[in-house]
């Protein structure tokens, strides 16, 4: 764990500041969501440059995300001619290296055949500081650089995705066929108990809905239903007294 915190903290210092580097770091809530596609020939990364807060602030509001992988380094992606491919969205955030709630913290898809609760704080957490490590040498890489980056990476490369970096290390699957929707979900330490489950949480808007993710070969879209607030009695009550009001004037006028 303390070997991947700071190869992180390495790779984020000679990050080139001329780029809006993907972020995982900071405080809770500003790490960056990447998507990832993969397959047998080669892998897709792409930040999306939304926070999870941003994200979160989306979901409530609008309830609707979207971006397009299209562009030369998608097209170099597919021109690697691998077949089955999968994704994954991801934001992963290592504050710390223990085992608090907090400290180690990753917004993920979910394979829809992945059950919750069956990872522990120790696979979460290296997982995790993995996949951290993992984007910001993705970013680095990318060429040219852009605000949010892109890069298509051959089967055997450094900065190609496996299975086992996207699946947290063989213990959690974050991946899906394209063309299936994916549950999105929060997963962090439960305790300082390495081998007891992770905390996880399934992320939902304040209207109960839970983020749903989507990936159809061009367009990564994330949504949530929002259900449109409902006044209270006293607003109605409020716009009653207002009507009856403007209506004495009135008629006082014309008296």
């Amino acid at each position: 764990m303390k070997f991947n915190t700071l190869a992180l903290a390495a790779l984020v210092a000679v990050a080139a500041p001329a780029f809006a580097a993907v972020q995982t770091a900071g405080d809770i809530g500003q790490a960056e969501y990447v998507f990832v596609a993969t397959n047998g020939s080669g892998s897709y990364f792409q930040d999306l440059g939304t926070s999870t807060d941003a994200l979160s602030a989306l979901m409530n509001t609008t309830g609707s995300f979207s971006q397009s992988v299209t562009g030369a380094e998608f097209t170099k992606f597919l021109n690697f001619g691998g077949t089955n491919t999968q994704w994954a969205i991801i934001a992963a955030q290592p504050i710390g290296d223990g085992f608090n709630p907090g400290e180690i913290n990753a917004w993920t898809t979910r394979n829809v055949n992945q059950a919750l609760g069956t990872v522990q704080n120790s696979q979460s957490n290296d997982a995790t500081s993995n996949l951290a490590v993992a984007f910001i040498k993705a970013d680095n890489a990318s060429n040219p650089k852009v605000a949010n980056n892109h890069l298509a990476s051959a089967f055997g490369t450094s900065t190609y995705f496996t299975n086992a970096l996207t699946g947290f290390n063989g213990y959690f699957n974050a991946r899906n066929a394209v063309g299936t929707s994916a549950q999105m979900v929060y997963l962090t330490p439960s305790s300082d108990t390495s081998d007891a489950p992770s905390q996880y949480e399934v992320l939902m808007n304040t209207s109960g809905s839970t983020y749903m993710a989507s990936f159809d070969g061009t367009n990564v879209s994330i949504s949530a239903a929002v259900t449109p607030a409902v006044p209270e009695p006293s607003t109605y009550a409020m716009l009653v007294a207002g009507l009856a009001a403007v209506g004495f004037v009135a008629r006082r006028r014309k008296a």
